[in-house]
């Protein structure tokens, strides 16, 4: 990696750790929430505060980085795919918790559920992009949580 790369990725790094402390300390004290339903709905509505908060720059900074990079600007791509996989990877440990406390059917898959939330911010950063209200993410939401998994859950092992 050349210098100027890896300057690159240094200050992209950087950057990422004041966004994270700045407007990400929700995914934090999702975490620490007493269950994975709870932890999902805090991740979900504050992304959609998050990405509707400010009319002039909606959106977030993980996605918008990504898709708006130019081959010159690798570094930075690959830093926001490794910020997300570390994301999803907390979210994925904790509904493993979940699931050894039995807060989580036996069904549940905690890898799928990580990826399905962090699917569901992903794309709530681009509807806000695209000029979607906080009121509709905040329905995204609300219709996400309503298939979440329960000990009630028709879901089978077979599923595709």
């Amino acid at each position: 990696m050349s210098a100027l790369n890896q300057s690159r990725y240094e200050l992209t790094d950087l950057a990422l750790d004041r966004y994270s402390e700045r407007f990400l300390h929700y995914i934090l004290e999702a975490l620490q929430l007493p269950t994975a339903r709870q932890v999902a709905a805090h991740i979900l509505f504050n992304a959609a505060d998050l990405n509707t908060r400010y009319p002039d720059h909606t959106g977030c900074l993980g996605i918008n980085g990504a898709v708006a990079g130019s081959d010159e600007a690798e570094p930075v791509r690959q830093a926001l795919i490794d910020f997300r996989a570390a994301g999803q990877a907390q979210l994925r440990e904790r509904f493993e918790r979940a699931k050894a406390e039995g807060d989580l059917p036996e069904t549940a898959k905690a890898d799928a559920l990580a990826a399905f939330v962090m699917a569901l911010t992903h794309g709530m950063a681009v509807l806000a992009k695209a000029g979607f209200s906080r009121e509709m993410l905040e329905a995204v939401a609300e219709q996400a949580l309503s298939t979440w998994p329960t000990d009630r859950s028709t879901l089978s092992e077979n599923s595709p």
